[in-house]
């Protein structure tokens, strides 16, 4: 037996199904129902000889219609019954057309305006800048893009999967965006060659991948090479991953022409140069920015054949670093070592091109000193563990006695810590709680230096609150029981930095700031990756801070030439100094005498 339907709900499916063919659909439905009222009134007022005589019938449709469309209703006097009557229910019929045709406009009009607002646009520059991988509350890459640029006209375009609006108001919130930077955000899944497409990747020149994640980063780093594969020309390609191991080979890389930095590595040796060198994190954040010095590469003819060392001590308004040989970076080689035709130097100066060599055929050798020995360090406290702590523990100086990892426990520790890993130091766990003041004093009574890491298997906001309130812990406790120790953190938001003030004797560091300037860096110029690769590879030179002690400076009246000679004597190069007020104040330029004191700490490159 067939179903019977109502009317009904045969009207109500049919006017559903021509509403769903959209704006044209519902703009003819309403055109036809208003036409059809307007001829029907027109038959009644010729049947009943309601019109004017004379008038013919298109005149009538006509003034009808008209009348419809304006909404016009008729006076008491206008006719008869009948004639009030029919004008009235055309006047209510074209008001409600009106009415909704405005509505119909409006919402259309909108939803364009919305669709524009969340549809990407077709990226039509050339030479432009790609980010694939943004997150709200870490800026730090984007504003260090955007310092590189100066005064340049450059097009920035940001991906991520999230909502358009979002990114732009989160970034234009927290950086200051010039009239030279063009900033597009793009709503895309980096992991899809289709989703990027708009993004114009074949015809940027420079490619930044960040986002972190290192199975993502695979995926996008795939997808872009699919949108490159019938491209004439390759940006510069530069990518970081949260890992500590190589998730691509270096002949891979080198192939592709992609410059790798792993982040994870790059943090862990960090935080072990921060906590026996309070202050080191912000010297190297001055030294590895876009503001002041940054590293160049030159090519000086007139070196060929002397000493690096004559080199190092000529430079002015400059400091002479390294080599760069072979794609290869030499931080600090031997004094003696020769210049060859091909060797590049590694400099660091304000704008290329600002050192001058004063003399280097005629400059002498410094006799090299015996550095002093080191003072030997009792006891290093370290908070919590993660991915980093083998690292970490290799990357701490080798004059540690004794280092005590408390706060986790032996599934802590027998997930990271291999049984079979050796190290200089003495490695000493303690698994009691750390909930007791009294016992959390027993603990770390006898550290000199406290670190503090992230635990990488909470959230962000998480494990920074815990970070922060422990921070508290031991401020309060370090003043009731008047111990005397420094303190390095773990953060992982760069927001959450700016709500704990950094007291006296304690680091705080932002797992994405050094990172992200780093690849800002890196991206300006690859050679600048295996320069940071030998900073802070546990093997070579690397960024020390100095006391003013050690040199014997304390209060001595001397030029730049003299401090640069004295502490490269000791095997170091001078980058600057760290003072109560500057993390980093260069000296390369003063012409006067200098006078350090005791609080001053020399910021040098070298191996101990």
């Amino acid at each position: 037996m067939a179903k019977k339907t109502s009317l009904k709900k045969r009207f109500r499916y049919w006017l559903d199904f021509r509403m769903a063919k959209g704006t044209a659909s519902m703009v003819k439905l309403l055109l036809t129902m208003v036409l059809t009222s307007v001829v029907f009134v027109t038959a009644l007022v010729i049947l009943f000889h309601l019109h004017k005589e004379g008038k013919s019938v298109i005149a009538v449709f006509w003034d009808n219609l008209r009348s419809a469309m304006s909404s016009s209703f008729p006076s008491s006097d206008s006719g008869s019954l009948l004639y009030i009557v029919l004008y009235t229910l055309l006047g209510l019929t074209g008001m409600i057309f009106t009415g909704m045709l405005i509505g119909i406009f409006s919402s259309t009009m909108r939803g364009k305006i919305i669709a524009l607002q969340q549809d990407n646009p077709e990226i039509i520059e050339e030479g432009h800048t790609v980010i694939l991988g943004f997150r709200i509350g870490e800026y730090a890459l984007l504003q260090e893009m955007i310092t590189a640029t100066e005064k340049d006209k450059r097009t920035i375009v940001v991906v991520e999967n999230m909502e358009r609006q979002d990114m732009e108001q989160a970034i234009r919130k927290n950086i200051d965006v010039p009239k030279n930077i063009r900033l597009t955000t793009i709503k895309a899944d980096t992991t899809s060659p289709n989703s990027l497409r708009c993004v114009g990747i074949p015809d940027c020149a420079t490619l930044v991948v960040h986002t972190r994640d290192k199975g993502r980063t695979v995926k996008t780093l795939l997808a872009v090479e699919i949108l490159l594969m019938d491209s004439q020309k390759r940006p510069v390609i530069v990518a970081s991953v949260d890992s500590n191991t190589r998730i691509f080979s270096r002949e891979m890389m080198n192939e592709n022409g992609v410059t790798m930095l792993y982040s994870g590595d790059v943090i862990a040796r960090i935080i072990a140069h921060s906590t026996t060198q309070t202050g080191i994190y912000e010297a190297l954040l001055d030294m590895i920015n876009f503001v002041n010095y940054e590293f160049y590469f030159e090519k000086r003819p007139e070196v060929e054949g002397l000493p690096f060392g004559s080199v190092v001590l000529s430079g002015r308004k400059g400091i002479v670093t390294g080599l760069y040989r072979d794609n290869q970076a030499l931080i600090n080689p031997p004094q003696d070592t020769v210049i060859q035709k091909e060797d590049i130097l590694i400099t660091f100066e304000e704008d290329p091109g600002d050192l001058i060599l004063n003399d280097p055929a005629n400059c002498k050798l410094p006799l090299s000193l015996e550095p002093l020995p080191q003072k030997e360090i009792k006891e290093v406290v370290i908070f919590g563990i993660n991915s980093s702590i083998v690292t970490i523990l290799h990357e701490l100086p080798d004059n540690i006695r004794r280092i005590k990892l408390i706060g986790l426990s032996t599934q802590d520790k027998a997930m990271y810590i291999p049984e079979d890993e050796k190290f200089v130091s003495q490695i000493i766990t303690d698994y009691r709680s750390t909930e007791s003041d009294r016992l959390l004093v027993e603990m770390i009574r006898g550290a000199e230096h406290i670190c503090i890491l992230s635990d990488r298997r909470k959230k962000e906001e998480d494990s920074d609150t815990e970070t922060m309130l422990r921070i508290l812990r031991l401020r309060n406790i370090k003043k009731k029981y008047l111990l005397n120790f420094t303190i390095t953190a773990e953060m992982r938001c760069e927001n959450n930095r700016n709500l704990i003030t950094s007291e006296e004797a304690e680091d705080f560091i932002v797992a994405t700031d050094l990172s992200s300037m780093m690849l800002a860096q890196i991206t300006a110029d690859v050679r600048r990756a295996p320069v940071f690769t030998e900073l802070l590879d546990e093997e070579g030179s690397e960024a020390y801070l100095k006391s003013t002690l050690e040199f014997g400076l304390n209060g001595v009246e001397l030029t730049y030439e003299e401090l640069l000679r004295t502490v490269y004597a000791s095997g170091g190069i001078l980058m600057g100094v760290r003072t109560r007020k500057e993390p980093f104040k260069i000296l390369a330029n003063t012409k006067g005498p200098i006078t350090l004191d005791e609080t001053d700490q020399l910021i040098v490159i070298g191996e101990e």
